[in-house]
């Protein structure tokens, strides 16, 4: 029970300290109050926005890399198999299998 006054009165400490130090900085202006908390919370957003994609664009990157690293090395094990038969005549229809 003790532990639960003291937690609420540091609490109302904190919030009373808040509001003190905004009528300082903004006077009898609460709109301006407002206004500073919304924008630094929209600024915070658009950080973690940029973020969220600079991380996203890394993984891409590094997934790209990781896989024509892998495709290279499947071309320099299997030469042969990646280029397709060609027929001698060129004016020869081209079958395709599988369409």
């Amino acid at each position: 029970m003790a532990t639960e006054f003291d937690s609420q009165l540091i609490e109302s400490v904190a919030v009373r300290r808040s509001r003190l130090a905004d009528a300082l900085l903004y006077a009898d202006n609460p709109t301006e109050r407002r206004w500073r908390a919304t924008a630094r919370l929209f600024l915070f957003s658009i950080v973690a926005a940029a973020l969220v994609a600079a991380i996203c664009v890394a993984v891409a990157f590094v997934g790209s890399l990781l896989s024509d690293q892998r495709r290279e090395q499947e071309q320099r094990e299997r030469p042969s198999a990646s280029a397709p038969a060609r027929s001698a005549d060129p004016h020869a229809p081209i079958h395709r299998t599988g369409v």
